[in-house]
């Protein structure tokens, strides 16, 4: 342990450019080899805080033959550590693909978490090479919201929230635009939504990462009317973070279809009149995604009144671009 503490030491002090970082390599690659748990444990957790992308080829092999150790710590933490070899070189681990996908089938739930973290940046590269994991995807879903995995991972009685939202961001990139894909994680989505409705924070969070995935992905109207409804009761809460939180959903949702916002048209009005800075600003930019040619003279006199009274240059820049690019584009007369 005496060896983590100089490796963290290390990481703390050295600029990512010194000399020293480069003459840690050899130290590192032994501790990885060792047969001591503990100086293996010490020399991966160290690795993400001292490795430059000129030292992931030297380490690198190490940390592979660590992927099939057989304490489950030591895999996840080599999955961590070849997560941040492709932050630092994605071209030096781009071969270890297939390695990765296998470590999505993990037994250890910890293991098969840190590499849906991994994929996830994978596939924000390259979807397309990663469409067929969608059923894997789904499975392992399912089987958290059903509460499979060990009580360890639960969050305020919530299974594995943190694993969920990943898993609902890697979704909503392989179902964007795509119909097939999108279609098998509609009962799963609707079932985490339900179980996730249980008015805890850390249950919003999850519905609300459901919101823009139903938001990205090939759309379903019965999942958006869903997504609509979760979005209106925030909207509505008289608690400010569930109130930014909806207006922040409910911009997700009228950007590809507007029709939801008429609704709430009065309610996200009334949050102008919140001291909250931020969250008028939030709804500012709602209000502008939602003009139309019915509500343009009604939402611009409320931009208008707003302006007046503003005094951030920028905010007031901000807000002239939107009324002028809204006038142009849905006034009702040439006088108006």
């Amino acid at each position: 342990m005496h060896m983590c503490h100089r490796y963290l030491a290390a990481a703390l002090v050295l600029s990512p450019q010194h000399d020293f970082r480069f003459m840690l390599v050899n130290q590192l690659q032994r501790d990885m080899a060792s047969g001591n748990q503990l100086e293996v444990w010490a020399a991966l957790t160290a690795l993400p805080k001292l490795v430059t992308a000129d030292m992931v080829p030297a380490v690198l092999g190490e940390v592979v033959k660590l992927l099939a150790h057989k304490a489950e710590n030591l895999r996840k933490k080599a999955i961590m550590c070849v997560h941040r070899c492709h932050q630092l070189s994605p071209e030096s681990v781009s071969h270890l693909v297939p390695m990765v996908r296998r470590a999505l089938c993990d037994r250890d739930p910890a293991v098969m978490g840190a590499t849906v973290c991994l994929l996830h940046d994978f596939a924000l590269v390259q979807p397309q090479k990663f469409k067929d994991l969608v059923p894997s995807f789904v499975s392992i879903l399912k089987q958290i919201t059903e509460h499979r995995l060990p009580r360890e991972f639960d969050y305020h009685r919530m299974p594995a929230p943190w694993i969920q939202l990943r898993l609902l961001r890697v979704l909503a990139l392989l179902g964007h635009g795509d119909q097939s894909a999108s279609e098998g994680m509609y009962e799963i989505l609707i079932d985490v939504m339900r179980r996730a409705d249980t008015g805890i924070n850390v249950g919003y969070a999850v519905l609300y990462e459901c919101v823009r995935t139903i938001t990205h992905i090939y759309p379903n109207p019965t999942l958006l009317d869903a997504a609509a409804a979760a979005i209106a009761r925030f909207v509505k809460s008289e608690n400010h973070n569930l109130k930014y939180l909806g207006i922040t959903g409910l911009a997700e949702i009228v950007k590809d279809h507007p029709k939801y916002a008429a609704e709430h048209q009065l309610v996200v009005i009334e949050c102008l009149e919140d001291p909250d800075e931020t969250l008028k600003r939030k709804t500012l930019n709602l209000l502008y995604r939602m003009i139309n040619p019915v509500n343009v003279e009604f939402i611009v006199a409320k931009l208008l009144a707003f302006l007046e009274a503003a005094s951030d240059d920028h905010l007031k820049k901000e807000l002239v671009s939107n009324i002028t690019t809204s006038a142009e584009r849905f006034a009702p007369s040439n006088a108006w």
